[in-house]
């Protein structure tokens, strides 16, 4: 991109046409119009169109050219009394990191500052010289518009090892000054869709010394904003769209033209349902399980259902961790929070089945006590002292005899209660707990049912309506 932008600064200095082609990277363009006085600097009827004489040429140092130039000039004026025109380019070289936690992305791009002093014109002292560049120690010495990003955290020009900043004239006195910067810039977020939302990344350049009034700010015409691959091999995010714009912003110092670049990545949320959507179905299968456990297999049952619910607590914790507190819902609470309703109504169909089981034991307990204390047969006060006449010897064995009469009698009259018709009638209608199964029944076929459609809804809307719009610039 360097070489291409120095090919064409060269066809400028030399007069020549150059038509403007559109970025292939770029989805959207706002034309702004080149400066006519960087493409064209037409030479004055006075002043000889100078010719370079290849046979006696010796070519001048570009330190004593520099020198040259540099005798009485003044990094403090202004390049001509008019607003200079300083157009604008940008490559990105490369992104590298996406924070959802500081709402920022960190960006390596080429900025290119162009601009017309003429004041550095060398094309009558050295004819033959195409451009002259220069050493980064220069470019502290020349007056430049100090395009900065307003909106960075953090912004350094890249030392490897010496300060990346290219500094060339032209013949005519156009100036190309370029850096390689690494800037850590914010990024609007709107987390409602999470993970199947949509970020925008923003970069604000100003000239932050001079406001409108001396310096104006605009597109290169032909390569706004471009980036050297469409890939940038990220994790999380994959670039969809650049768009860039101007506009003018008021401060109370005066009217400030911006240059705006937009930057829209598009969440890759593979990651999320290998690591969270999958486990949470899997936790809500495993609580259904319980609905063809035998009804009496508490322990069981509640193991499952509590171990189910605990699993979906742990993984939704390990999500939040990784992003920013927002106190609107998002998508992945509306999915977490729903697959733990339908854990927990599995837990209230378990608490209503246990409870219907407790109450019928107790009512078979209950009836079961009955029907033996009317079994049980009621024992006769016997006078064993009759014909005793006083002997306690007698009186024991008479006792004795008696008791085991009795025993004797209860054991016939429980086997023949046990045997008669109204026994064995009752063995026969003895109830059993047929709504604990109907529960169950009923709640194997309505959980995945109610499960199922939940899921149509949700990827439904959150697959087909697009992201909202980020908050503009």
């Amino acid at each position: 991109m360097i070489y291409s932008i120095q090919t064409i600064l060269l066809a400028i200095s030399m007069g020549q046409e150059v038509e403007p082609t559109s970025s292939s990277h770029l989805a959207s363009h706002e034309r702004v119009a080149p400066s006519q006085d960087i493409i064209r600097q037409p030479t004055s009827p006075e002043e000889p169109t100078p010719f370079c004489n290849y046979t006696n040429y010796n070519e001048t140092k570009a330190q004593d050219l520099a020198h040259v130039l540099m005798t009485n000039y003044s990094r403090n004026a202004l390049p001509e009394p008019n607003p200079v025109n300083v157009t604008v380019e940008i490559t990105i070289q490369d992104i590298s990191d996406i924070s959802a936690i500081t709402g920022t992305f960190v960006i390596d791009f080429w900025i290119s500052a162009i601009w017309l002093d003429k004041r550095l014109k060398f094309s009558h002292l050295d004819p033959c010289r195409k451009n002259l560049s220069l050493d980064h120690d220069m470019e502290p010495k020349l007056w430049s518009p100090n395009v900065c990003i307003v909106n960075s955290k953090a912004t350094k020009v890249h030392d490897s090892p010496k300060p990346n900043i290219l500094l060339m004239i032209f013949p005519n006195g156009t100036t190309w000054l370029n850096y390689r910067i690494r800037s850590e810039a914010p990024c609007t977020m709107n987390l409602e869709r999470f993970p199947l939302d949509r970020i925008e990344c923003h970069l604000i350049l100003e000239s932050y010394s001079y406001n409108a009034a001396e310096v104006t700010l605009q597109w290169l015409a032909w390569s706004p904003v471009s980036a050297v691959r469409e890939d940038f091999n990220l994790p999380d995010f994959k670039l969809t769209n650049i768009n860039y714009g101007s506009v003018t912003e008021v401060y109370t110092a005066g009217i400030w033209h911006r240059l705006s670049v937009s930057i829209t990545f598009e969440r890759l949320y593979g990651f999320y349902i290998l690591q969270m959507y999958l486990p949470t179905y899997i936790s809500v299968f495993i609580s259904w399980i319980a609905f063809w456990m035998d009804t009496r297999a508490l322990p069981a049952r509640i193991t499952l259902s509590v171990s189910s619910l605990m699993a979906l607590t742990f993984q939704f914790g390990n999500i939040v961790k990784s992003l920013p507190r927002a106190s609107y819902v998002k998508a992945i609470d509306i999915w977490m929070f729903s697959c733990v309703g339908f854990i927990f109504f599995s837990l209230v169909e378990l608490a209503i089945v246990a409870y219907n089981d407790k109450i019928t034991d107790q009512r078979n307990r209950h009836s079961k006590r009955e029907s033996q204390d009317t079994m049980m047969p009621r024992e006769e006060n016997v006078s064993f002292s009759n014909g005793c006449n006083g002997d306690h010897r007698c009186t024991r064995h008479a006792r004795g005899a008696v008791l085991m009469d009795n025993v004797t009698r209860s054991r016939m009259s429980l086997q023949d209660g046990r045997n008669s018709p109204v026994a064995r009638f009752t063995r026969r209608k003895k109830p059993r707990n047929e709504f604990g199964a109907r529960v169950d029944r009923a709640a194997s076929i309505g959980f995945p049912v109610l499960f199922a459609i939940f899921n149509l809804v949700y990827w439904t809307y959150y697959l087909s309506t697009p992201s909202m719009p980020s908050q503009a610039l």
